[in-house]
């Protein structure tokens, strides 16, 4: 039995191995993002905000579409790696890994970050976006027939 889905060759391991770092940098160091009104993502607010058709974009609006955007790639990348048969535990991993990161916020960063369960709901969703998107994928590219399993299993 394969370990993994070899339709894409080993891409989606390497770069879940790079994202899954990424996370881990942007969720679990002490230091938060800047967001104050100076900041990059001040600016951006008080631009969607001066706009009348993204006003509704607030805050707490874009923090939740940044944490559904940020664990759709961790989905669809481990579900990629796992394949069709198992591509659900790109959900169920990507959950498991929020719960730990809002664990970690929660008791180690207490002073600088906060756990949610509004972050852990948005994380587990995009992660669960992402598996589904990978399904699609696998389903859209199905795997080459190897010509030589076709030889052996008829000899």
């Amino acid at each position: 039995m394969r370990e993994h889905d070899h339709r894409f060759g080993d891409a989606p391991l390497v770069l879940l191995i790079f994202y899954t770092i990424f996370i881990g940098l942007v969720t679990l160091t002490p230091r938060q993002l800047d967001t104050s009104p100076e900041s990059f993502i001040g600016r951006l607010l008080a631009f969607l905000a001066s706009h009348r058709l993204t006003q509704w974009l607030s805050y707490e609006r874009v923090e939740m579409l940044a944490n559904v955007g940020m664990f759709v790639p961790f989905g669809l990348l481990l579900a990629l790696h796992l394949g069709r048969k198992r591509w659900w535990w790109g959900w169920v991993i990507g959950s498991a890994f929020s719960g730990v990161i809002e664990g970690v916020q929660g008791t180690v960063f207490t002073q600088t970050r906060f756990a949610t369960l509004s972050d852990f709901v948005t994380n587990t969703i995009g992660a669960g976006l992402g598996a589904v998107l990978a399904l699609l994928v696998m389903a859209a590219f199905p795997p080459r027939e190897d010509a030589g399993s076709a030889d052996r299993v008829v000899r």
